[in-house]
């Protein structure tokens, strides 16, 4: 973590889609700036994305 950003590596990440869409949702909900802002990303594309991704990071203003 440093400031306004998280930084998250991931030693399993979702392979599954059910799973990806479920967790895009988690992140979504913790309203990241990075999701909807930079640069805006639809949810399928997003949830999509996060399948087999080793890190994941993340920003708030």
């Amino acid at each position: 973590m440093s400031g306004s950003e998280l930084h998250v590596s991931v030693a399993r990440p979702p392979v599954e889609a059910e799973h990806a869409s479920l967790l895009a949702l988690e992140h979504v909900l913790s309203t990241a700036n990075n999701i909807v802002d930079d640069p805006p990303t639809p949810f399928p594309e997003y949830a999509t994305d996060l399948r087999g991704r080793t890190s994941w990071s993340f920003w708030w203003d």
